[in-house]
């Protein structure tokens, strides 16, 4: 996050953060992780080699941004696609998106998959299933009433249902989330 202060004019830029990888919760549940590619997840390494998103988002905070969307193609079950463990010991994470209160106003946040779930790899894409639906529903096909504008309960009821009925084809349970107002515009196009 070194880098973020310098992109970020207070009460004008739309910060708009995509990560896909994976997503690791605590032994108890109550913080999540997101993991780099070098990151450790034996429970003493996470701290220092993963990124916290209660630290993100409070850096984010500080920093002031007009509007923040994040999306997340990840899983926080504590499980990668292919169903293998992270970490022994982890647990679904507990504290989400879901739990309002953690989350600023401003926020805006498009998560892969439901806590329990695995986020699906999409092979015929090269892609996560999120990352392909969400950019095809960004390119204009989640705009229901084709009034140029995608709002973020558009994208995700775009996003829900074409990511749910391609994971049960793939024998799974996936369904996206949404935190943030349904009715603000995402984007124009």
């Amino acid at each position: 996050s070194l880098w973020l202060p310098n992109k970020i004019k207070e009460n004008k830029t739309e910060l708009i953060i995509f990560f896909s990888g994976h997503g690791l919760a605590t032994p108890d549940g109550k913080e999540l992780y997101l993991l780099a590619h070098d990151s450790k997840t034996a429970s003493s390494l996470l701290p220092r080699t993963a990124l916290l998103r209660s630290e993100l988002f409070n850096e984010i905070k500080k920093l002031k941004p007009k509007s923040v969307n994040l999306f997340f193609d990840t899983c926080f079950s504590g499980t990668s696609r292919e169903n293998e463990s992270l970490l022994a010991s982890a647990k679904p994470i507990r504290i989400l998106s879901s739990d309002d209160s953690e989350i600023p106003e401003n926020f805006t946040i498009f998560t892969s998959s439901l806590i329990n779930q695995i986020s699906s790899g999409y092979e015929e894409a090269s892609h996560g299933l999120f990352s392909y639906y969400l950019m095809k529903g960004l390119e204009g096909n989640a705009d229901e009433n084709k009034d140029k504008k995608i709002t973020n309960g558009e994208l995700y009821s775009f996003l829900d249902k074409n990511v749910s009925e391609i994971a049960s084809e793939l024998g799974r349970q996936q369904n996206p989330s949404l935190v943030g107002d349904p009715n603000k515009v995402l984007s124009n196009y």
